[in-house]
């Protein structure tokens, strides 16, 4: 029998936004040695939740939902600061696999697949733990590993999955680790289908949205299938979903605040706490500059700001327009500065999304906002789109996008306004930016739309179709020779 167990990681630790400096060698030793009972793995469950969080972490949220998922896109764009210099291999594609942050985000997410594969090793050898236990333990663990490697395919398409016999020695693993090549895209969407289906049969509903539980876990097969353009599976999971009780919460305004934090549509999320190591940066990098901030908030030289033609897709009583920033009075000049056109009508692309509303207890970047992943707004608009491609224009379909549109205040739609089955796909993928916008959606959307490198040629940049994934990191490339890099980049 197999254990799974990734003991060896290379990591080059990302430090700050402008540090990737030091090379550390992490290696786990057996951990059934010291890990007698259950509460030591919970300890270590806790520990995978932990690395597989995208929030300030490691600077997780900044890169993996902006410079990675919209910077490339039609909704954001970033100036000024040491953060510009960072990000505009990413704006203007002209990334590279030597890239820190690429080494980064690969290291943080095989952090959190050896963390689960540590948990199953050690609970499956205690013979303390009941059979009912273990199973919720393993279903947990195999929950935290299949939603990291879909985020790593997600970012460089199929990585290693490595696999250690039981009993290998130190350098048979760092042997393994080193050699393992990467599965075909068949066997990597088979491994990860496997974990999250084995989550679905196993973990009950309901629990915290930041714990693996039925709900979350039938909602990333729906992402997973979606991606993957397996539309009747999609489908499928999404009425699954919707059939759990989750709600659309009333107030769209205050669903990202920290007042909304007790909502029943975050279905996934990632927890914030001020004071600790997992909270919500977001907010320093959208103030412009000299905004009239309380004391207790900072307000980054770095500036993430919205591009004019995005923000002028809203209807005007749309209430997810009313979540930007369009006009201010700085502190410094006292006159009322506009962010979306000057005067003479040009665009200014500055407008700024105020999504998560700042926290009026945050401390310096530290903001308490929750940071969704998956929301059951995703899981109807999903179900809309997994149906429009199995059956074209459909009315359920159309039910479920007026159920989003509703809740914003946006007009109404009806079946004859698409006569086919792209018109309404084409509306589906707008409607996602709408609603999704400072949420790092926005890649993976229009890449399943086929349409991320053309918009990216339309804004005069020189895409190329290998672009739609990421390089592998130059390190890991270095580290095992058996490792072929992405098409496009040797």
């Amino acid at each position: 029998m197999k254990k799974y167990l990734f003991c060896l990681l290379i990591l080059l630790g990302i430090t700050s936004c402008e540090d990737f400096l030091e090379e550390e060698v992490f290696t786990e030793y057996e951990p059934g040695a010291f890990l007698k009972d259950k509460p030591a793995v919970d300890a270590l469950l806790t520990g995978a939740y932990s690395n597989m969080q995208i929030s300030s972490s490691g600077a997780s949220m900044q890169y993996y939902f902006f410079v990675l998922n919209e910077l490339t896109t039609d909704i954001t764009l970033e100036s000024d600061g040491g953060f510009e210099r960072q990000v505009l291999p990413f704006m203007q594609f002209t990334w590279d696999a030597s890239d820190g942050i690429f080494n980064g985000q690969y290291n943080k997410f095989y952090r959190a697949v050896a963390a689960a594969n540590n948990v199953l090793a050690v609970s499956s050898n205690l013979e303390t733990i009941d059979e009912e236990t273990l199973t919720q333990i393993t279903a947990e663990a195999r929950f935290v590993r299949g939603f990291s490697y879909y985020i790593l395919h997600s970012i460089f398409g199929p990585t290693p999955i490595i696999e250690i016999p039981e009993g290998a020695s130190l350098d048979e693993i760092e042997k393994i680790g080193k050699e393992t090549p990467r599965p075909s895209e068949e066997e990597y969407r088979a491994y990860v289908e496997a974990d999250f289906l084995f989550a679905v049969n196993n973990l009950s509903e309901g629990g915290f949205s930041s714990r693996a539980n039925k709900g979350n876990s039938y909602a990333m097969l729906v992402k997973f299938y979606l991606n993957n353009k397996q539309w009747q599976k999609a489908a499928d999971a999404a009425q699954m979903v919707l059939g759990m009780g989750y709600e659309l919460y009333d107030d769209y305004a205050k669903l990202f605040s920290v007042n909304g934090d007790d909502n029943n549509e975050y279905i996934l999320r990632f927890e914030s706490l001020v004071g600790s190591n997992q909270f919500n940066p977001y907010m320093p990098y959208a103030f412009p500059p000299n905004y009239p901030t309380l004391p207790n908030w900072s307000n980054y030289g770095a500036q993430l700001r919205t591009f004019t033609d995005f923000y002028e897709t809203f209807e005007e009583q749309d209430v997810r327009r009313s979540l930007f920033l369009t006009e201010y009075t700085p502190t410094n000049t006292g006159v009322l500065t506009p962010l979306v056109r000057d005067s003479e009508g040009n665009a200014l692309n500055n407008a700024r999304s105020f999504k998560y509303a700042p926290d009026p207890d945050a401390v310096g970047i530290e903001h308490g906002n929750d940071i969704p992943y998956v929301r059951l707004a995703d899981i109807i608009l999903a179900r809309a789109e997994a149906l429009n491609e199995l059956n074209g224009p459909n009315q359920e379909s159309i039910d479920l996008i007026n159920q989003i549109r509703e809740r914003a205040s946006a007009s109404i739609i009806a079946l004859g306004d698409f006569p086919s089955k792209e018109s309404l796909n084409d509306f589906i993928l707008a409607e996602r930016a709408k609603e999704f916008y400072t949420e790092g959606l926005r890649r993976e959307d229009l890449i399943r739309h086929g349409k991320f490198i053309q918009q990216a040629i339309d804004r005069g940049i020189q895409a190329q179709p290998h672009q739609v994934v990421y390089p592998l990191p130059q390190s890991q490339l270095d580290n095992n020779p058996n490792l072929e890099q992405n098409p496009g980049y040797n």
